[in-house]
């Protein structure tokens, strides 16, 4: 029975990954910061599935709660199989954590670095599926404001975070080669989910054509369920993924001195809660 955590899990695409993955009888660790949303998806999943799922309340913005919450999966269970990296949002206005992060730079990418960095770490292969998109094209990540302070773009700062899924995924892939852990990155499709609802009336607009044009959650997670079932591809890695199928990513999310840069970043950031 593979052991397999999912971020962003109780609503959505990671709702459906769990629902995916429940009928293959993974065992499924799901975290989120909403503990009444945990525990109606821990009921969902036990009588759809008969499955007992284990829930953990953390708020991944936060860089101490990533580290909390790696620290607690390793101590009661050791070794995990599958690492889904599916949480995000778009935030309109420009908001930080008590950390002093940009909310949408810590919760987008840097819970994405510290769960992947640290379980990484182990001594079984790990396959590790982050979720970026589409939207990480005709953007780049502007180092001298990666925390998205001058001319606040909600839009903008969302699709950073996920051209900087991009570049965890292609340097993370680079420092796992003498290993047997793999890590890959998807494009889910635009996907019809609530994930901008509580935002002010652009995104609302926005949120709205999604809603029209867009497909299912459950459609949106088929590409993660290939990624995690199709053992064909179990030892691809340092790939992007659209529609269940290897795709070129921008020019841009190729550039390595940047994937080194955001990497060397992020883990000084990190290495102040360790």
């Amino acid at each position: 029975m593979p052991t397999t955590i999912i971020t962003g899990a109780t609503s959505g695409i990671g709702l459906e990954t769990a629902k995916g993955l429940a009928k293959e009888k993974h065992k499924l660790i799901l975290v989120s910061r909403n503990l009444s949303k945990l525990e109606s998806t821990k009921r969902l999943l036990d009588s759809d599935y008969n499955i007992d799922c284990d829930i953990y309340k953390y708020d991944l913005s936060l860089i101490k709660e990533n580290v909390n919450f790696y620290e607690q999966i390793l101590k009661r269970y050791g070794d995990i199989d599958f690492l889904i990296n599916n949480v995000g949002a778009i935030f309109m206005k420009r908001e930080e954590t008590i950390e002093g992060l940009e909310k949408t730079f810590g919760l987008n990418h840097m819970s994405y670095f510290v769960l992947s960095k640290l379980f990484s770490q182990q001594g079984n292969p790990l396959r590790i599926i982050n979720v970026s998109s589409e939207a990480h094209r005709n953007i780049t990540l502007g180092f001298d404001d990666l925390q998205n302070k001058k001319n606040y773009n909600g839009w903008y700062s969302y699709k950073k975070s996920k051209l900087a899924n991009i570049y965890l995924t292609y340097e993370l892939h680079k420092r796992l080669l003498k290993s047997k852990s793999t890590v890959n990155c998807l494009h889910p499709g635009v996907v019809n989910t609530n994930f901008a609802n509580d935002n002010a009336l652009p995104f609302k607009i926005m949120a709205s054509l999604i809603k029209y044009f867009g497909v299912s959650p459950k459609e949106g997670s088929q590409t993660i369920l290939y990624l995690v079932n199709n053992n064909d591809i179990r030892n691809a890695s340092g790939l992007y993924f659209k529609k269940c199928m290897p795709v070129e990513s921008s020019l841009v999310s190729h550039n390595q001195k940047s994937s080194e840069k955001l990497w060397d970043y992020s883990e000084e950031i990190l290495s102040k809660y360790l």
